[in-house]
C-alpha cells in the first residue's frame, strides 16, 4: 500500500500527518513524578484537523533510583472546565499499559512512540480537545513515593492550545505550571 499517494490506478490513500504538538527546540526544564502519592499527569491538547487519530509521541522516562512499575496511557475528551475526563473509560484508544523498564532513562528528552493500529473509533475533528493521561497502576521496584517514571517538558504554559493538570490523589485535575512534550498523528 502507497501511503498518501496515488497509485497507478488513480486510487487515493489515506495521508499520516502530524497534527498538534508541543516540541519547541529547548530541552526539558520540568517534570512530573508518577508514583503512589502523584497518581496522574495529563497534558491536554487541541485537534488541528479531521482524521483519525493513530498515533502519538510523548516524553516520558523511568523514574529515579531504580523505582520500577506499571503505568496506563489513555486519551480522553477535556471538559468544558478545561480539565481532563475523570473516567478512564471514556478514553478514545484502548488504554496502554506499559512496564516503566521499557521506557527511556530517568530524565532523556527522547519521544516515545504508541501507535494505535488496534483501535477502532477514533475520528477526531478539528477543534476538539483531548488530554494524554499517564496514571500509576502498581510498584515493582523501589521506595513508595519514589517516581517510576517522569512526564517532560518545559515550565511556563507555553503551548497555547491545551495545558498540563495533575491529579495527585484520584480526586480530581488540577491545573500545572508547565506543558509535557507530546506530538499526535491524524490519518486523512
Amino acid at each position: 500500500m502507497l501511503v498518501g499517494g496515488k497509485c497507478d490506478t488513480g486510487r487515493s490513500y489515506p495521508s499520516l500527518r502530524v497534527d498538534a504538538e508541543y516540541d519547541p527546540d529547548l530541552a526539558s526544564d520540568a517534570s512530573a513524578s508518577i508514583h503512589e502519592a502523584a497518581l496522574s499527569v495529563a497534558q491536554t491538547f487541541t485537534v488541528l484537523r479531521n482524521g483519525e487519530f493513530s498515533e502519538f509521541d510523548f516524553v516520558i522516562t523511568q523514574g529515579a533510583g531504580g523505582s520500577a512499575g506499571m503505568l496506563r496511557i489513555d486519551v480522553r475528551p477535556v471538559l468544558v472546565t478545561g480539565e481532563p475526563e475523570p473516567d478512564d473509560m471514556n478514553s478514545i484508544i484502548n488504554p496502554i499499559e506499559i512496564d516503566t523498564t521499557d521506557l527511556p532513562d530517568t530524565l532523556v528528552d527522547e519521544f516515545t512512540n504508541f501507535e494505535l493500529a488496534e483501535d477502532p473509533d477514533r475520528e477526531v475533528f478539528a477543534g476538539e480537545q483531548y488530554a494524554i493521561v499517564v496514571t500509576f497502576l502498581s510498584r515493582t521496584a523501589g521506595n513508595i513515593n519514589e517516581p517510576i517514571a517522569l512526564v517532560l517538558g518545559r515550565a511556563g504554559n507555553e503551548y497555547m492550545d491545551g495545558s498540563s493538570s495533575l491529579d495527585p490523589d484520584g480526586m480530581g485535575f488540577t491545573n500545572n505550571l508547565a506543558d509535557y512534550f507530546f506530538r499526535t498523528y491524524v490519518l486523512r
